[in-house]
């Protein structure tokens, strides 16, 4: 019996890339596996690309409209609430699948699925024709702080984040974390799991859903025979400054569920104090002075919102 699955994609605001990534998965192959809907989340967006997706006359397409921006995790949870299939495919809006994506990710699937294995990814390819590094371990906090100082880009072996970037990402493998772009899930083991995390309004829900999936004792699976298209940044390069903050915040949220309060107010503290001054050191050796203003602003809206952070963090 064939596999079948839904496609859930979250939208705010994405304009052409989410006519670009409906049109890719209407042009897909389905000769051994069964699509049965494509399900786009909107969280209130402003732009026309709620419009030229309805011009596109896709039957199996379902929009849902919120009347907020709800969050990625929370629209996400929303778009796969309804499911009734094998599995559950999030697709962000600036990632496309090629014609023989799915042919060849399930054809994978079908000689070595196994029931521990909830989730697959897919080698992703960007701009430039490269594959992307984008896999990653469950981090630690020293990883974190690594992060914080930039220890990680002076000298990835002595100081090593958890993202993958060592890795030359040609091989399939098991892994700890798939980036969100192309995250496919079995759908009892979502639902299992009580799906995303809402707390986490955007950035790291893929990451705290893995660790979750890792302790759970089951395997994501990273698939370099099927590729897709990813841009990355995504709509949220409209933004920096809140781009930041939205994904600081996250990872403070996430140190204080996993790592305890004591830890997590650590990192927090550390964050704040160091963080700032990282970022505006490597802004002016790139040159790139209009980041540090951006830096800044992201990081008065952080502080303006600990006491969120530690409530949210520690919320059970």
């Amino acid at each position: 019996m064939l596999k079948t699955f839904d496609i859930v994609t979250v939208n705010w605001n994405s304009g052409e890339q989410l006519k670009d990534c409906v049109e890719s998965i209407q042009e897909a192959e389905f000769s051994n596996c069964i699509l049965n809907k494509v399900v786009v989340v909107d969280n209130d967006s402003k732009d026309n690309s709620l419009e030229l997706i309805e011009a596109l006359n896709y039957e199996k397409l379902e929009i849902i409209k919120n009347q907020d921006n709800l969050g990625f995790g929370k629209a996400c949870n929303i778009g796969a609430k309804n499911s009734q299939s094998d599995f559950i495919l999030f697709l962000n809006p600036d990632a496309m699948v090629y014609e023989d994506t799915f042919k060849k990710l399930f054809e994978y699937i079908k000689h070595n699925d196994t029931k521990d294995v909830a989730v697959y990814g897919v080698q992703l390819i960007g701009d430039d024709d490269k594959v992307q590094r984008n896999c990653a371990r469950v981090p630690s906090l020293s990883s974190f702080i690594n992060r914080s100082l930039g220890l990680n880009k002076l000298n990835p072996k002595l100081f090593p984040s958890y993202t993958m970037q060592e890795w030359n990402h040609l091989n399939t493998r098991e892994v700890d974390q798939v980036m969100g772009a192309f995250f496919m899930i079995k759908k009892d083991i979502f639902e299992k799991l009580n799906g995303f995390d809402e707390r986490f309004f955007v950035y790291y829900e893929e990451l705290e859903l893995s660790k979750r999936i890792k302790d759970a004792g089951y395997k994501t699976v990273f698939v370099s025979e099927a590729q897709a298209y990813h841009k990355g940044g995504g709509t949220s390069e409209q933004v920096k400054a809140k781009r930041l903050f939205y994904n600081t915040r996250s990872r403070l949220i996430y140190g204080f569920k996993h790592f305890g309060f004591f830890r997590g107010l650590f990192l927090m503290i550390f964050t704040f104090l160091f963080e700032p001054l990282t970022r505006t050191a490597f802004s002016l050796i790139k040159g790139k002075y209009s980041e540090i203003l951006e830096n800044f602003k992201g990081f008065y809206m952080l502080y303006l919102d600990s006491f969120s952070i530690v409530k949210q963090g520690l919320k059970k």
